[in-house]
């Protein structure tokens, strides 16, 4: 591939939420080289680069070519860049005395510390009507929606046992709310509860129509972390390289104006956890200004 020598093209490796991060540091990594920044990833995720356009350009990667065989060290214009870790050895710091995931990738890209994500652009009106109008035609009242999603890939999910799920959507119910849950084809889901088929690139959207999100801490919580709707991120009390899950990967490092709320659950705190959940979509429907979603 011939790229431009003003050009630094990041190959993303990994999932949506890996992908998500690459992204949203396109803008910081353009200011530190004085670059244009291309994007290469999987792609299904090709729609990434319209929610962060400083990464001008999105390349599909081969799915027979694994990233990890580019050998570039550093980035530098006119060069393909393995936006990743090597040998995993940065992610093997992450939980170690406040080391955060975010932090990783800014010691990969030679960012300084606390190099911002760029703010995602959020779904404008004609998607989030058209979001829920799919809703609307599915019989949903798009503010009783709370979108569930959880399911992960690659992070953790030990603890956080069916009955956990169970308890939020009997919960919801019980408040006057609708659980939806968005799995993959041949997922368990709870005896009544409905289920969602989104493509990845109207998921913001779907979020952003509906009442609120719950999810496992996952990739797809990276890419609704920031949509303005109340959410809830659930993290297994697990250990994650250096340190606990929660450690390594809070949203509280996020910078988000308003930070999911963040609940540790164990098959001993599912319940209560489960309760605190609800409690928080109840409160924060409360709060919500006539008119708008919740």
């Amino acid at each position: 591939m011939n790229v431009p020598a003003d050009v630094c093209v990041l190959v993303a490796d990994y999932g949506v939420g890996d992908h998500y991060i690459v992204a949203g540091f396109a803008a910081e990594i353009r200011k530190r080289y004085g670059l244009r920044t291309w994007m290469a990833g999987k792609a299904k995720l090709s729609f990434l680069s319209g929610i962060f356009p400083a990464a001008e350009r999105y390349l599909n990667w081969p799915d027979n070519v694994s990233p990890s065989q580019l050998v570039e060290r550093q980035i530098r214009g006119g060069a393909l860049f393995h936006a990743h870790f090597p040998g995993l050895e940065l992610m093997r710091a992450v939980g170690y005395d406040g080391f955060h995931f975010l932090d990783a990738y800014r010691c990969r890209f030679g960012l300084r510390p606390g190099a911002p994500l760029s703010a995602a652009r959020l779904p404008g009106p004609a998607e989030v009507e058209a979001a829920a109008a799919g809703l609307r035609a599915a019989g949903l009242d798009p503010a009783e929606v709370i979108l569930v999603s959880p399911e992960a890939r690659t992070t953790p999910t030990t603890g956080v046992e069916p009955a956990f799920w169970s308890a939020l959507c009997a919960g919801l119910r019980a408040a006057g709310l609708r659980p939806l849950y968005n799995v993959a084809p041949g997922v368990a889901v709870p005896e009544g509860v409905e289920t969602l088929a989104s493509p990845l690139d109207s998921l913001r959207a779907v979020a952003r129509a509906c009442g609120g999100v719950c999810s496992i801490r996952s990739g797809f919580s990276d890419l609704v972390c920031d949509v303005p709707v109340p959410q809830v991120v659930i993290y297994p009390d697990v250990r994650y390289w250096a340190g606990s899950l929660l450690e390594g990967t809070t949203f509280e490092r996020f910078d988000l104006p308003q930070p999911p709320r963040e609940l540790v659950v164990t098959p001993a705190t599912a319940a209560a956890r489960a309760r605190e959940a609800v409690e928080h979509f109840v409160f924060s429907g409360k709060l919500a200004p006539a008119g708008r979603p919740r």
